[in-house]
């Protein structure tokens, strides 16, 4: 028998003495043993889903009301709604 694996050779694991950082959390523990990889969602994922997008079409939005705002006329006005209409279509993205 090895040396290395007799285990008589091995020490007894130490356990901290006095008050701990573990002991003094104040909440809910989740043993990371008993969940499995089914359980855990990454919140970043759902949370930048198209984000991207979402802002580009806003910007773009807000950008041709203020083009039409600044042609002026009727087609300034048709402008205006159809930058609206694509601003409110991004935020509804965005928020949702």
């Amino acid at each position: 028998m090895l040396p290395a694996t007799s285990s008589a050779q091995k020490s007894a694991p130490l356990k901290p003495e006095g008050p701990t950082i573990q002991a003094a959390a104040v909440g809910f523990r989740v043993n990371e043993a008993k969940v499995d990889a089914s359980t855990k969602v990454t919140s970043t994922a759902l949370v930048q889903r198209h984000q991207g997008q979402d802002v580009a079409l806003m910007a773009v939005g807000v950008g041709a009301m203020i083009a039409g705002a600044l042609i002026g006329g009727t087609a300034g006005t048709i402008i205006i709604i159809g930058g609206a209409a694509m601003g409110l279509y991004g935020l509804y993205h965005y928020l949702e």
